[in-house]
C-alpha cells in the first residue's frame, strides 16, 4: 500500500500538475489523503499530518478561482431551467440571446448578472441549469444553477405561470447535487468544496410582481393583507429558507435584496398616473422587505459558526442608474429594448414579434422585467468590487478568497 510519506513526495514534485487539476483533481487527492489518514487511525496522532493537509489545501485553491459556483433565484439568474418544465415563464425563443449567440432560457439580450460574477472570477465556461441534460457527472463539482423563472421564496408565488421552481424546491434540488458528490468524492471532500464555494440567492421580486402585485388575481389580498403582514411573512420564510442553506454546508451565501421594481416598465404602464416617475407603492414593499432583509443577514452571520452572509444592495445600484443613466452610458433608464406595446414597452413580455433597439448597450432594461446585458456588467462589478454600501460587509470578490 502506497505509504503516507510517498504520497506526500509525489504530490510535491508534481504540484503544478495539482494546481492544473484544480477542483476536481484536488478533492480527489485530499479525500484519497483522509482516507489514508483514517485507515491508519492517524487523523489526531500527530501535527505534521494535519499541517501537510492544510498546505494541500492552500495549494489546491491557491487562485482566485473558487472551487464552484451555486446559483439560487428567478428570471433574473435563470440559465434555462424553466426550459424543461411547463411553464409560460419562458424565455428559449428570439430575440432573447441575441447578443449571447441564440436563445439559451436567459431572460435577457446576453449575459445574466452571475454569468459576469462567474466570468470575473475565472470560472470556466457558465454555471449550468440544473435540469439541463449536461448537468451531471463531474461538471457539478464547479457549481450549478437552480433559478427558475416565475419563482418565488413564497411557494404560492408565480401560480399564473403554471410551471416554476420556488425556492424551496430549488433547494431540494440542491439536496440531490450535494449527495451526488458526496458519492463521488466522499464526505469530507464534499464538505471542504461546498464550504469553500460561492452560493447566491435572488429571490423577492416575484413575490411582489406575481403575488401580491398580481393585477386583478391579487385584489383581495391585497385587502386582507397589510403590506407589513405579507413583508413579514416573506422574511420569516426566507429565514428557514437560508438556514437550511447553511446546514446543507453553505458558509459563503450571497444574498440579493429586491430591487426598485416601480420602476421596471411593466410596473411604470400599470401605473400612469406617476406620470414619468416610478411606480411608488412597490418601491416601498421592496424597501420594507430589504430594511428587514439585512438585518436577517447580520443576524444570520452572527449566529452561524463560520458563515458570511453578504448583503447585495441590488435596489440602490439599479435605482443609482436608472436615475443617472446617462452618467453610464445609457439612452433610456425606463423604457424596454424588447417591446410591443405601452408608454415604456412594458405592457406584452418580449417574443418572437416584438420590436427590438438596435443598440441593447444604450438600455437599461432589456424587456418589461429584466435588465440588459449592458446593466448586468454594470451591477455585477459594483458587487464584485463595490463599498459597503453596495454589498455589506464586504464584496463578493473580498467573499471569494475568505
Amino acid at each position: 500500500m502506497l505509504s503516507l510519506s510517498g504520497l506526500i513526495n509525489d504530490l510535491r514534485l508534481s504540484y503544478r500538475t495539482v494546481l492544473a487539476l484544480f477542483s476536481f483533481g484536488c478533492i480527489l487527492v485530499l479525500d484519497f489523503i483522509m482516507s489514508e489518514l483514517s485507515n491508519r487511525q492517524m487523523i489526531v496522532r500527530t501535527v505534521f499530518q494535519i499541517v501537510t493537509v492544510k498546505v494541500l489545501l492552500k495549494i489546491c485553491f491557491a487562485t482566485d478561482v473558487i472551487p464552484a459556483n451555486f446559483v439560487f433565484g428567478d428570471s433574473l439568474v435563470d440559465a434555462g431551467n424553466n426550459n424543461y418544465i411547463a411553464s409560460l415563464s419562458k424565455a428559449n425563443f428570439v430575440p432573447n440571446g441575441i447578443d449571447f449567440g441564440g436563445p439559451t432560457g436567459r431572460f435577457t439580450n446576453g449575459r445574466t448578472i452571475v454569468d459576469i460574477i462567474g466570468q470575473e472570477l475565472g470560472l470556466p465556461g457558465f454555471t449550468p441549469p440544473y435540469l439541463a441534460p449536461t448537468a451531471r457527472g463531474p461538471v457539478v463539482l464547479q457549481g450549478i444553477n437552480y433559478a427558475s423563472g416565475g419563482g418565488g421564496i413564497l411557494n404560492h408565488t408565480g401560480n399564473i405561470f403554471g410551471g416554476r421552481i420556488n425556492f424551496d424546491a430549488q433547494l431540494d434540488n440542491f439536496e440531490n447535487t450535494r449527495q451526488d458528490i458526496i458519492s463521488s468524492i466522499g464526505v469530507s471532500a464534499t464538505l471542504e468544496l461546498l464550504q469553500s464555494s460561492l452560493f447566491s440567492v435572488t429571490m423577492g421580486s416575484n413575490d411582489f410582481i406575481n403575488n401580491y402585485f398580481t393585477p386583478i388575481v391579487s385584489a383581495e389580498e391585497q385587502k386582507l393583507v397589510p403590506p407589513q403582514v405579507f413583508v413579514a411573512s416573506m422574511i420569516a420564510r426566507f429565514k428557514l429558507q437560508l438556514t437550511r442553506l447553511y446546514t446543507s454546508s453553505a458558509r459563503k451565501i450571497i444574498v440579493v435584496n429586491v430591487g426598485p421594481i416601480g420602476c421596471i416598465p411593466y410596473e411604470r404602464d400599470l401605473n400612469p398616473t406617476a406620470g414619468t416617475s416610478c411606480a411608488n407603492r412597490p418601491n416601498q414593499l421592496a424597501q420594507l422587505f430589504n430594511t428587514e432583509l439585512r438585518s436577517l443577514t447580520k443576524e444570520l452571520t452572527t449566529s452561524f459558526k463560520g458563515s458570511i452572509f453578504v448583503y447585495a444592495d441590488v435596489y440602490r445600484i439599479v435605482d443609482d442608474m436608472i436615475q443617472n443613466y446617462r452618467a453610464y452610458g445609457f439612452d433610456s433608464g425606463s423604457f424596454a429594448c424588447c417591446y410591443i406595446a405601452g408608454s415604456f414597452g412594458g405592457l406584452i413580455p418580449c417574443g418572437p414579434s416584438s420590436k427590438v433597439c438596435p443598440d441593447r448597450s444604450k438600455y437599461v432594461f432589456w424587456d418589461p422585467f429584466h435588465p440588459s446585458d449592458a446593466a448586468n456588467v454594470i451591477i455585477a462589478k459594483r458587487l464584485l468590487d463595490g463599498d459597503s454600501n453596495d454589498v455589506f460587509p464586504i464584496n463578493i470578490r473580498q467573499l471569494a478568497n475568505v
